[in-house]
């Protein structure tokens, strides 16, 4: 008979995943509470912008969990994809250097034409010596087309570099019990329980609401997740041809061997609306949702990622999605080395 779902089960678990230690845990869980009384909602924030690789972010979870395999599979390098402004690609390969991997970034979109133009993400990529490939497009406004030739680039300088693959976000499998560790240590800053209503989270790829829903099950935690889409529906669902975070669920407790089923999934919904500018590109939205943090509560959030995601939870609360009196946790993803890039400040 399989075991109840509890905080025992899932710590047992992770304490079984090989892991490579990379960043500063645990990361702040920290109240709102002038937010709190804005919003009419018990507000808390997990400051994953604190997780101590490069400049903070969700991946570092993810990549202590996937180098460690990488690592034991005898890799010497490893590939990985994003767009022009891509966190993941400059937390990867700087944790790559931490532990001497070198490390290929299939970049999309057009190499810059001038040192001016390298800045961002990109300019921090250039310093940490990462072997860029470069697959021109359009990455706000992509086509099915543009997916296919991506993974196809992808698959190619895998091969020719013979590189251990990391799928773009992270998302695969093994980074799945990095976000299942922030919901245990979660719990334990909580005196033991995952006593929130709803968890709001930017999604991206899938990768870290993937881990929330597998941690929430595992443990036997009850709460509604919103994952706020930072681009378009039509990016997700045809351009990227991007899987559910329901099949990545199943995908990785099949790969586990974790006691869970299609039953077991926690409430969601992917939530659309607060990105249809497409990816990486400020709105109104965003930029009225960090300024609104940084004034209220003097924590700063990324027009990429975050700012998308707190505008997502404010539109939440607003329609009754996230009802009054809710205790509600926002998850920082990270990710604040994109905010000085000027093409994404809001301008209208």
């Amino acid at each position: 008979m399989p075991a109840v779902p509890s905080l025992e089960q899932l710590t047992t678990f992770l304490a079984g995943v090989p892991r490579i230690p990379l960043g500063t845990f645990p990361t702040p869980l920290v109240a709102l509470e002038r937010l709190s009384r804005r919003l009419g909602v018990d507000l808390w924030m997990k400051r994953d912008d604190c997780s101590g690789v490069a400049l903070g972010g969700n991946k570092t979870r993810k990549l202590e969990y996937v180098l460690a395999d990488a690592r034991a599979k005898g890799f010497t390098s490893v590939v990985t994809p994003g767009p022009l402004t891509s966190n993941h690609t400059m937390m990867t390969a700087t944790a790559c250097r931490r532990v001497g991997l070198d490390v290929h970034c299939i970049v999309a979109g057009e190499r810059p034409a001038t040192p001016a133009d390298w800045h961002g993400n990109l300019l921090l990529l250039d310093y940490l010596g990462a072997h860029l490939h470069f697959s021109p497009m359009n990455f706000a406004d992509p086509t099915p087309e543009d997916g296919a030739r991506l993974e196809a680039f992808c698959q190619e300088v895998t091969a020719s570099t013979g590189g251990y693959f990391v799928p773009g976000g992270g998302t695969m499998p093994e980074a799945e019990p990095g976000y299942m560790q922030c919901i245990a240590e979660i719990a334990a800053q909580r005196g033991g329980r995952f006593d929130f209503d709803h968890v709001v989270v930017a999604y991206g790829t899938g990768s870290t609401t993937t881990g929330i829903l597998l941690g929430l099950a595992l443990g036997g935690f009850g709460a509604r997740v919103h994952p706020i889409a930072i681009e378009t529906r039509y990016a997700v669902e045809e351009a990227f041809r991007m899987k559910s975070p329901a099949t990545l669920f199943l995908e990785s407790a099949a790969h586990f061997g974790l006691p869970l089923t299609a039953a077991d999934v926690p409430p969601h919904a992917v939530v659309y609306g607060f990105a249809e500018e497409g990816y990486g590109v400020a709105n109104r939205g965003s930029d009225e949702a960090m300024r609104l943090m940084a004034e209220v509560e003097g924590f700063f959030l990324d027009t990429v990622y975050t700012a998308k995601g707190f505008a997502g939870l404010q539109g939440l609360v607003a329609r009754g999605d996230i009802a009054p009196g809710s205790r509600v946790l926002f998850v920082h993803t990270g990710g604040l080395s994109m905010t000085p890039a000027a093409e994404k400040r809001f301008s209208g």
